[in-house]
């Protein structure tokens, strides 16, 4: 009989204060290298931070030698071909070329991928920042982007400014949902571009609290359970 009543109370309490576990990105501040992550192309950790080049090992920036931007020893990963940078984040082939009726497409390009398990109202944000060697007036639009859930959105570009800052997204709907970090050489090979990530998070959606008045009517219901179970009905 107690050990009903025991577990019957547990059960009714849990029911009020039981909070589901809160997802995480792991690693989001790169403090345990790319632990957690899946990377295509150029792709290492450094200064606390993941960074991300457009840079091949056979040509680089003039008058630079081959291979003098690349951070990884991996070359960056080709566009617009099965199993490069739009596969591995998820997209149409195509989908990273800014304006292929007019000749603007992407070359190659390196991504950093995570998949989140997200609950409705959970924030993901992350910094970011984009550097290159590319000449904005050569007409080379370079461009760093995320991608979350399958959605693309272009971060920053040569064109613009080359700038940093944070963002953030707030999901709709719970699910398992891939990040995808990139930065696309447009219009050539040459002209390396990287992109910088860190301090990536996932702050999860306020807890509802019970109201005093729904927690002192659990109290009660627990309260006449143990009557019962002190007094049974022959």
């Amino acid at each position: 009989m107690k050990r009903t009543f025991a577990l019957s109370t547990a059960l009714l309490l849990g029911a009020f204060i039981a909070n589901p576990a809160k997802a995480a990105v792991i690693n989001g501040d790169f403090s345990a290298g790319l632990t957690g992550w899946n990377s295509l192309g150029d792709v290492a950790v450094s200064a606390g931070a993941a960074r991300l080049s457009t840079a091949s090992l056979d040509v680089d920036d003039f008058p630079a030698a081959a291979g003098a931007f690349n951070l990884s020893g991996n070359a960056a990963a080709p566009v617009g071909q099965p199993g490069g940078v739009e596969e591995f984040a998820g997209l149409p082939l195509g989908q990273l070329d800014p304006d292929p009726a007019n000749g603007s497409w992407a070359f190659e390009g390196s991504a950093l991928r995570q998949t989140l398990a997200v609950q409705a109202g959970d924030t993901l944000s992350f910094d970011w920042g984009l550097g290159s060697n590319e000449d904005p007036l050569a007409g080379m639009n370079d461009y760093a982007f995320v991608v979350i859930g399958g959605v693309l959105t272009v971060l920053d570009d040569v064109f613009t400014g080359l700038g940093s800052g944070s963002f953030s997204h707030t999901f709709a709907t719970a699910g398992s949902v891939d990040l995808v970090f990139g930065v696309v050489d447009i219009g050539d090979y040459v002209g390396s571009s990287w992109l910088s990530i860190d301090n990536a998070q996932l702050a999860s959606a306020p807890t509802t609290v019970p109201e005093p008045g729904s927690l002192a009517l659990g109290l009660a219901g627990i309260g006449l359970l143990a009557r019962r179970l002190r007094h049974p009905r022959g």
